[in-house]
C-alpha cells in the first residue's frame, strides 16, 4: 500500500477563523488584522505569584530574576510576548505549528490498512526532508527560529541551527514511539474486526466489508512480527545524519523494516 503525499486536512467547528486557508498557517496577528482587531499593547501589573508561575515555565529556575513582560490582551485570549516581538508560529514550541512535522504526515498515516512499512517510510522521509530543509535555510540564512530565554535582556533569542535539529530529533523519536505504539493497536484491530460478526460492524454494513476485513487482515498477519520499531527508526535517522554532509538524500533508504 502506497502513501500520497496529502497535507493533512484540518476541521474546525462552524464560525471558526480558518487560519490555514490558502494552504499555510497565518500569524495570529494576520488573521486579528484581517477581523479588524486592534492588537496594540497594554502594560499588565503581574502578580509576584504569577511572575513565579511563568518563571518556571520558561527558565525552571528559582534562583534567577524574573524580568518584566507586557502582554497583549485580545478578545478572549491573552496574546504573546512583549510589543515588538516575533510572532508566535516563529518560536520553537508555540504557536499552531508548535509540532516541527505536522506537515511531513501523510493523510492516511492513521489508517490500520496502511503497512507499519510505509507508515515507518514515511515517517523517516518527513524526518529527513525537514532536516535537509533547516541545514540549507540556515546555510542560506533564510530560516530563522527563536526561544524564549530569561537571561537575554529581550528575553528570546534566535535560535540556533543545533538548537532546532534536536528539537526536531526529539520529536521524531517521540513519533517513533507513538508509531510503535499505534502499530500493536492496529495488529489487534484488524485480528478483531476479521473475526467479528455482521452484528460488530456499524449500520449499514454489508457482508462484503467483513469480508474485506477479513482479507485485509490475512493479508496484513505477517507484520504482527514486525518488532522494535522505535529503535529501527532511530537508527535509520541517525545513519542519515552521519552521511547528510556527504550524500544529502541522495542516500536514504526508506527500507526501515
Amino acid at each position: 500500500m502506497q502513501i500520497n503525499n496529502v497535507d493533512p486536512s484540518y476541521s474546525l467547528s462552524r464560525g471558526c477563523t480558518d487560519i490555514f486557508a490558502q494552504g499555510s498557517p497565518k500569524r495570529i496577528s494576520e488573521v486579528l488584522s484581517e477581523q479588524g482587531v486592534s492588537d496594540s499593547p497594554i502594560k499588565v501589573e503581574i502578580s509576584r505569584e504569577g511572575q513565579d508561575a511563568y518563571k518556571q515555565m520558561f527558565q525552571h529556575d528559582d534562583q534567577k530574576d524574573f524580568k518584566s513582560l507586557n502582554l497583549r490582551l485580545m478578545p478572549g485570549e491573552m496574546s504573546w510576548g512583549n510589543e515588538g516581538w516575533p510572532d508566535i508560529e516563529e518560536f520553537l514550541g508555540w504557536g499552531t505549528s508548535w509540532k516541527m512535522m505536522d506537515d511531513k504526515i501523510p493523510q492516511n498515516y492513521n489508517s490500520v490498512f496502511v503497512s507499519i512499512k510505509d507508515k515507518a517510510a514515511a515517517l523517516l522521509k518527513g524526518y529527513a526532508e525537514r532536516y535537509d530543509e533547516i541545514i540549507k535555510g540556515y546555510e542560506a540564512g533564510t530560516r530563522v527560529r527563536y526561544v524564549v530565554d530569561m537571561d537575554s535582556e529581550e528575553l528570546y533569542r534566535k535560535a540556533t541551527m543545533e538548537e532546532v535539529l534536536e528539537y526536531l530529533r526529539i520529536e521524531f523519536e517521540e513519533r517513533a514511539a507513538s508509531l510503535e505504539l499505534m502499530h500493536k493497536r492496529d495488529c489487534m484491530f484488524r485480528e478483531v474486526h476479521a473475526s467479528s460478526t455482521m452484528d460488530g460492524f456499524p449500520y449499514g454494513s454489508s457482508i462484503r466489508d467483513v469480508l474485506k476485513y477479513g482479507t485485509l487482515y490475512r493479508s496484513m498477519k505477517d507484520e504482527e512480527n514486525i518488532v522494535d520499531i522505535r529503535k529501527k527508526l532511530i537508527d535509520a535517522a541517525s545513519s542519515f545524519v552521519s552521511q547528510y554532509r556527504e550524500s544529502g538524500l541522495s542516500k536514504l533508504n526508506l527500507q526501515v523494516l
